[in-house]
């Protein structure tokens, strides 16, 4: 009896790590698109969230000479490689990877599609063949860090 009442809390305690783990991918996952919109919004672009609305983007924007564009915004708060899924082009789209850690600044990686293609390409070293998770590193992001001139005008 003694066993079942600790395996069920033990079950219980799991049970609420990993709820709490969904939550945090979730928070994660809308304090980056959140963050991504007001810097957008500061640099004079015009920004709708897609709120899950529309599947291959988070963001539709409209650069503050008319040019409209989207955004794949992909937030962590642990540094991690980056999951990328491969889009079809689109019209013109960029990727904006956002570290928004529960303490300290923002950080932003801004990629457009074919960097982020080629990039994903250097990572696995399969030199296009198609791999399960598509992912880019740290390392290789770094230095598009704040790249918001790469974003039409």
């Amino acid at each position: 009896m003694r066993e079942a009442r600790r395996y069920l809390e033990k079950t219980t305690v799991m049970a609420k790590q990993v709820q709490r783990e969904n939550q945090s991918a979730h928070q994660t996952k809308w304090a980056a698109q959140f963050a991504v919109a007001s810097e957008l919004c500061k640099r004079g672009y015009e920004v709708a969230l897609t709120r899950g609305n529309y599947p291959v983007v988070d963001l539709m924007i409209l650069s503050p000479a008319g040019v409209p564009f989207l955004i794949d915004v992909i937030g962590q708060s642990k540094k991690n490689f980056w999951p990328v899924r491969r889009k079809r082009a689109r019209g013109k789209l960029f990727y904006v990877l956002a570290f928004v850690p529960n303490v300290g600044q923002n950080r932003f990686f801004i990629l457009s599609r074919e960097v982020i293609e080629r990039e994903i390409r250097r990572a696995s070293g399969l030199d296009g063949e198609p791999i399960s998770l598509p992912n880019v590193g740290w390392d290789s992001v770094k230095k598009h860090e704040d790249a918001w001139k790469i974003l039409p005008e």
